[in-house]
Order: structure tokens, then C-alpha cells, then sequence
């Protein structure tokens, strides 16, 4: 029996998709808005502790940015690789929520 790559296509979108959308998370409590952005936008290269360092990502428990600083490499990444995320995090109140739990991974 053989069979194509196609055939599998919308499972492996379905299994590999990346966490919730931005409307899901702004049905959240507010309290898990900001680990849920940082789930869904950072995770992936820094860690769900921040410390994992994929693709050269920082290790965020050893951040010495400012907060100014570390919004500016969230929405506009910056020039080692870390792309913008300006566009999925939809508002500034989530922004501020991200941040929130950015800082709480520093030791």
C-alpha cells in the first residue's frame, strides 16, 4: 500500500499547529494572558523557562534589558535572527502582559 505525503497533509497541520490564536488568548483571564502569548510567539526558540536558547535565542533568565529594550526586540526582533512579532500580539495591553512575563523568568 502506498501512500503520499498529501494523503497525511491536514493531520500533520493539525498535530504541528502552534497553540492558540491570538482571539482564544484574549478570552483568558488576564492573569494567564501573558504566559499564553509567551506559550504561542517565544517558547519555541527561548523555552517555556526561557533558558533553552534555539536558533542562538537568548537565555531570558539573564536578561539585562531594560523593559523599553525588551519591548523593541519583541516587536520589531532584532538583527540576530529573532523575528518582529508587532503583528500577532494584537494589543497593547498584551504586549504589557508578555513583558510581565518576560520579566518573570530573570532570576
Amino acid at each position: 500500500m502506498r501512500f503520499t505525503l498529501t494523503a497525511f497533509l491536514p493531520a500533520i497541520l493539525f498535530f504541528c499547529s502552534c497553540g492558540q490564536s491570538i482571539e482564544e488568548i484574549e478570552k483568558l483571564p488576564i492573569d494567564e494572558k501573558g504566559k499564553a502569548l509567551y506559550e504561542n510567539n517565544c517558547a519555541s526558540c527561548h523555552g517555556v523557562d526561557g533558558k533553552m536558547g534555539n536558533s542562538g535565542a537568548k537565555d531570558l533568565s539573564e536578561s539585562t534589558l531594560t523593559d523599553q529594550e525588551t519591548i523593541n526586540a519583541i516587536l520589531y526582533g532584532n538583527e540576530k535572527g529573532m523575528p518582529p512579532f508587532k503583528d500577532q500580539l494584537g494589543s497593547e495591553e498584551n504586549i504589557t502582559l508578555l513583558l510581565a512575563y518576560v520579566k518573570s523568568l530573570r532570576k
